[in-house]
């Protein structure tokens, strides 16, 4: 066999690798935000992501983390820059929600973090997903 084919060879089978064990790592190292009406795992997912009253967080297994209160749920202006500044403090990767507005979409995908549309309980939504990797 050619060098030239070997080496065409050993670069796709490492780019397989790479696209192959790239779920699992995204996986370890996920962080999900689920915005809430309360602060209980199973809480009701918020319509509204930038003003629900709570964050409810989740690690990559899906195990409830906190609850935290939303610091721009009674805020005039600015809530999508408040959000992702508290997102981005988390290290939040994914956000599950029922709803995401057009500056929030912006402020998410600037920041990279992924957003995924689901309603119900909090909990639920982030098993489904999980399931899905």
């Amino acid at each position: 066999m050619k060098t030239k084919n070997k080496q065409r060879i050993h670069f796709s089978l490492i780019l397989l690798l790479l696209f192959a064990l790239s779920p699992g790592v995204y996986a370890d190292t996920m962080k999900i935000a689920v915005p809430a009406m309360a602060k209980s795992k199973d809480a009701l997912i918020s319509k509204e992501t930038g003003r629900a009253p709570i964050f409810l967080f989740f690690d990559a297994n899906g195990h409830f983390i906190e609850a935290m209160e939303n610091p721009a749920k009674d805020q005039q202006g600015g809530i999508s820059r408040t959000v992702i500044t508290l997102l981005v403090a988390k290290g939040v990767t994914l956000i599950i929600a029922e709803d995401v507005g057009d500056k929030m979409k912006q402020a998410l995908d600037d920041h990279h973090i992924r957003y995924v549309i689901n309603k119900g309980a909090a909990d639920n939504a982030v098993q489904v997903f999980i399931a899905t990797l």
